[in-house]
């Protein structure tokens, strides 16, 4: 049987035309652009798990920014707020919209059927952006833990590990939300190939960061274009291999739960 690695680069040959999604969603992230090309940083590093759309800014470290609309322009008057969130709602819709086709026309070529981008983002869009929230949430709730950097790093961390697989999740069992938290919880906290390919990513996408971040920042648009189109068709690897392990960790769990409830044969007969 083919190993996993090789399934995921079979799957990503075969989704080359999917490597556009992640270079769109770079491009779309208007604020991450403006920051990127308004720090005087030139380097960072960040420590990336496993994402249902990994793009160029999954792997670089950007300064934090003011609150702002778009581009990063700092709001002010009685209308800020309002049209923060109105901003901040609009871009969590296009983005889980284009992960949701993105995952799911993946998992469709995994199954060797038909992809299709838009069917796919009709059906999983509002649970990936519920997905999307619920993370987004979670950090913000950690903002007190700010003021202890050591803190800080930690919680995000362990959110994020607890997270990760949360976008699979959805797309692969196609449940509810609610159902595909606690499955995903208890992937996370069964440690196995879940918490080898979140490790295996976080220490492979620190190294690449290091590149990524001193390309784009010090290289201005040449450099978020050029970094752009280095990770697109990566990132449809990583999406692709995270598929594949939720994946086998929960049909391999569902095989498990057969055999255990498969009426035993009586002693000395058949069943």
């Amino acid at each position: 049987m083919p190993s996993r690695y090789d399934r995921a680069t079979e799957v990503t040959v075969g989704s080359l035309r999917l490597a556009a999604v992640p270079v769109a969603a770079t491009v779309l992230s208007f604020s991450k652009i403006a920051r990127a090309l308004e720090t005087d940083s030139v380097g960072g590093v960040v420590f990336p798990f496993p994402s249902g759309l990994p793009t160029l800014w999954t792997y670089v470290s950007l300064p934090n920014g003011p609150a702002g609309g778009a581009g990063g322009a700092p709001l002010g008057g009685p209308l800020s707020v309002p049209l923060f969130v109105v901003a901040f709602l609009s871009g969590l819709l296009l983005t889980s919209a284009l992960e949701a086709g993105f995952l799911g026309s993946l998992s469709r070529q995994i199954d060797g059927s038909r992809p299709s981008f838009v069917e796919s983002a009709r059906r999983f869009t509002l649970r990936i952006a519920g997905a999307n929230l619920l993370r987004a949430a979670l950090v913000f709730a950690a903002l007190p833990l700010l003021v202890v950097p050591p803190v800080a790093l930690a919680v995000v961390l362990v959110v994020s590990y607890l997270t990760y697989g949360l976008s699979f999740v959805v797309v692969v069992r196609d449940e509810r939300l609610s159902e595909a938290i606690a499955t995903t919880l208890g992937l996370a906290l069964g440690g196995g190939s879940y918490a080898a390919y979140g490790l295996a990513h976080l220490l492979v996408g620190a190294a690449c960061s290091l590149l990524l971040t001193g390309l784009v920042l010090n290289g201005g648009p040449v450099g978020i274009v050029v970094g752009a189109a280095v990770v697109a068709v990566p990132c449809v690897f990583v999406a692709a291999y995270g598929l594949l392990v939720v994946r086998d960790l929960t049909e391999g769990e569902a095989r498990a739960a057969v055999r255990g409830t498969r009426p035993r044969a009586p002693p000395g007969g058949t069943e």
